[in-house]
């Protein structure tokens, strides 16, 4: 017998989101800031700055699918039937976050620095990939898995603003040139997450172990076979890959800019970096009225079209800073706060949109496979970003060192100028326009999400696959990619176990 439902309250939204005050904040100070520190307060060579970024991130890049096989299939371990196979991670993952302020000494190393990152990057990956599965977990209702993320989302805005107003206390308190501001705020930040993510963990839930059917493997190898073969079949999936797409460039768009914006602020403009703190704060508040928003008229109007609206206000919004400069406009203060209000606004939308529309993968998956991947899916989705992440901050990092960066001085060579200003228009805003060309190929919204859960429910209870009416076959063929009769397991996607049944194929 299948569990009663349990009910989500306001509490559940609330814990639920507070869990991205890791997963916003900590990237958002890190993005923001940590290049910059490394190459100002470190004495790091920029290309060694952004090697530590890309070296980490590419080792993470095992790390994602193989976490989420692993919480897939935690309820195998003792651990897993006690504590949950995604919250046990969570709970894991709380006194790790002592790592943070790690990353925030100065007077060390390469290594060191690399060997922190390393660490804090593998404690974010074992507590997000089970994190972003929970709300697929908690509810299979539309509209409460999307306020779910909407909460996520608004409180992702919240930790933006926490991140991005607290160096700028620090920077008040212990001055701006000052490493220890960078310090305190690590040390601060670290105590937010370590009582977040215990807020998360004693108010959110998973599925009972009698209801998520128990995947075998025979040995280690075939283990690591069945998660990167079933990793790489997620691309097999048309929504999963028009997803990818929106999330890959519209993110890789603001982490490309939120790395080079405290560059573009500093030597471009020639703006003090209390200035920065301060756009960002700003910039993190509108983002939370812009979610909030948006989460309003994604329940309603879909996914496809307010990501395209937001991601053009990101690319209008770095063409104006650019006319800015070029035009030497005076006024510069105000016109500078005016467009980072309106790219606030605009951010807040794509940040919030991939993330939202995740959460209905693996029941398009589910109509294909006839298996419950969630953990897969995080993995596969973070596993793309991570690289994408890594891959940009990289090139941003060879590209400052080709056209002459100089490192720990507070100017820099018209070059190097030039290459910031060319990074903030030819690479956020050319991935910004391939997000929005594969926001326009996303055809899922509430409608064809229900027709895909009338239809599971539907094969569950007994019926036959040739009682689909035309429009459920019309709507699974346009999202999955696979002709309805090819689905609910009639078809080689993913591991296919041998010496285990399994989930059974439907029958005709």
């Amino acid at each position: 017998m299948q569990a009663k439902p349990r009910k989500i309250t306001l509490l559940t939204r609330l814990a639920y989101g507070s869990g991205n005050l890791l997963g916003s904040g900590a990237l958002a100070i890190s993005g923001a800031w940590l290049l910059f520190f490394y190459t100002t307060f470190c004495g790091l060579p920029v290309v060694q700055a952004a090697l530590i970024f890309s070296i980490s991130t590419y080792l993470d890049v095992i790390l994602n699918p193989l976490m989420g096989f692993i919480t897939d299939n935690f309820y195998n371990t003792r651990l897993g039937k006690k504590f949950g196979r995604r919250r046990f991670f969570i709970m894991l993952g709380i006194p790790l976050m002592l790592f943070y302020p790690a990353l925030w000494v100065t007077g060390m190393n390469f290594f060191y620095y690399l060997f922190t990152y390393i660490a804090f990057e593998m404690t974010y990956t074992m507590v997000m990939i089970p994190y972003e599965t929970l709300a697929v977990e908690m509810t299979t209702n539309f509209d409460e898995r999307t306020y779910l993320t909407g909460f996520k989302a608004m409180f992702g805005k919240v930790a933006n603003f926490i991140g991005a107003a607290l160096p700028g206390v620090f920077f008040g308190l212990l001055g701006k040139n000052s490493p220890y501001s960078f310090l305190a705020t690590g040390a601060v930040y670290c105590g937010i997450m370590l009582l977040a993510l215990t807020f998360l963990y004693f108010n959110s839930w998973e599925r009972p172990v009698n209801e998520v059917a128990q995947e075998h493997v025979d040995n280690v190898w075939e283990g690591f076979k069945k998660l990167f073969i079933d990793i790489f079949s997620t691309l097999r999936i048309r929504a999963f890959r028009e997803h990818l797409g929106m999330y890959l460039f519209g993110f890789g768009a603001e982490w490309l800019f939120t790395a080079v914006f405290t560059y573009f602020i500093v030597f471009v403009l020639s703006r003090p970096s209390t200035f920065v703190s301060e756009m960002n704060s700003m910039s993190s508040i509108l983002q939370l009225v812009s979610t909030m928003a948006f989460m309003i008229i994604c329940a309603k109007k879909g996914f496809t079209r307010p990501f395209t609206f937001a991601l053009g206000m990101v690319v209008s919004a770095v063409l104006a800073y650019n006319i800015i400069y070029f035009l030497h406009i005076p006024h510069l203060t105000w016109l500078v706060i005016a467009i980072t209000a309106f790219f606030g606004l605009g951010t807040g939308g794509v940040y919030y949109i991939p993330w939202t529309t995740y959460v209905f993968m693996a029941d398009i998956d589910e109509v294909v496979t006839n298996r419950r991947r969630e953990g897969i899916y995080s993995g596969a989705m973070t596993m793309a970003g991570k690289l994408m992440r890594a891959t940009v901050v990289f090139i941003l990092g060879i590209v400052l060192s080709m056209f002459g960066f100089k490192e720990g001085t507070t100017t820099q060579p018209a070059s190097a100028v030039n290459a910031i200003i060319g990074v903030m228009l030819i690479g956020v805003v050319g991935l910004a326009i391939l997000g929005m060309i594969c926001s326009e190929r996303m055809k899922l919204n509430q409608e064809t999400h229900q027709v895909i859960l009338d239809e599971l429910d539907r094969i569950h209870k007994g019926g036959l696959k040739k009682d689909a009416t035309p429009e459920t076959r019309a709507v699974v063929k346009e999202l999955t990619g696979f002709d309805y009769d090819d689905c609910f397991g009639n078809n080689h996607v993913g591991y296919q176990e041998k010496a285990h049944t399994g989930a059974a194929p439907v029958q005709h």
